[in-house]
């Protein structure tokens, strides 16, 4: 019978939780990014971290006192240097203002994941007219997460819709069906007997899975664990897609004056419903959130 594991000793834990801040520092900073590569120094060892969605890699310890260590560390500094934005994580196919945000350093509180004003290009389709841009606003939530996995709302405007449009920014597995498909598929079923039930689902304008190049560093990664070996046993690389939905944007409840809207939404809430459509507050005069 195998022996269990041994605890960590905190000489182990401690630099690895600090490694986990540097990554989920910059993974918060408002830069629309892939991948991230932070650096641990110890006395005279510096170790590299490169983290994308699904896996940190860690490289082995650079020992800068001697003189290999030196050339190692030189060379290193120099490759990160030739990398260009894109490889070192920061999209700027999509986010052509994210170089721009480097030279910031302080951030306010709302400006915290990406910044307010900046603007997301698309290609866009058929129904958009072609290429076409949102132009993001305050953050409505975001939770922090290793890695930075975790989903980012923002409120956005576009000249392509005359209304104001929410912008969901996530990372999940690939492969995953996305909630547009769900959508669309509730509102198919949305007729007849079940129309009411349009009123309660948000119309999604655009979505797109953002596809990266077969030579960007968020692939080769992946393809590194293709043929691997593992001397723990299988592991199974998580692949994540970027995926970005433009829909049309709710309103909270508590914006409802009315007694007999009141009274409607305590019933839609008995019945699963939480969230309502901006159609039933056209007849109110109220400030949108």
């Amino acid at each position: 019978m195998p022996s269990p594991p041994k605890p960590k000793l905190r000489q182990q834990t401690d630099p690895a939780l600090q490694v986990c801040r540097y990554l989920l520092e910059m993974f918060s900073v408002p830069l629309l990014r892939s991948h991230a590569t932070v650096s641990l120094v110890d006395r005279d060892r510096l170790q590299l971290y490169h983290a994308n969605r699904s896996v940190i890699l860690v490289s082995s310890a650079i020992d800068f006192s001697k003189e290999d260590g030196k050339k190692k560390l030189i060379a290193t500094i120099i490759a990160f240097h030739r990398l260009s934005l894109e490889q070192n994580g920061i999209l700027t196919s999509i986010v052509p203002k994210n170089s721009d945000l480097l030279s910031q350093v302080e951030f306010s509180e709302k400006d915290w994941v990406v910044q307010n004003g900046n603007e997301l290009h698309f290609s866009g389709n058929t129904e958009t007219g072609g290429a076409f841009k949102v132009t993001l606003d305050d953050v409505i939530s975001r939770d922090p997460a290793m890695v930075g996995r975790s989903t980012l709302v923002l409120n956005a405007t576009s000249t392509n819709w005359d209304c104001p449009v929410v912008v969901k920014i996530s990372w999940p597995t690939s492969g995953r069906v996305s909630e547009t498909e769900f959508l669309e598929e509730a509102t198919d079923k949305a007729k007849g007997d079940h129309v009411w039930a349009a009123n309660h689902l948000p119309k999604v304008f655009y979505a797109e899975d953002v596809d990266f190049h077969a030579d960007s560093t968020l692939k080769s990664v992946a393809r590194l664990f293709e043929h691997a070996q593992f001397t723990n046993g299988d592991y199974v690389y998580e692949r994540r897609t970027l995926r970005i939905i433009i829909q049309e944007r709710l309103f909270p409840l508590k914006l409802l004056k009315n007694v007999k809207d009141i009274g409607q939404v305590f019933l839609d809430i008995m019945c699963g419903m939480c969230s309502y459509p901006p159609s039933l507050l056209d007849n109110h005069p109220l400030t949108p959130v």
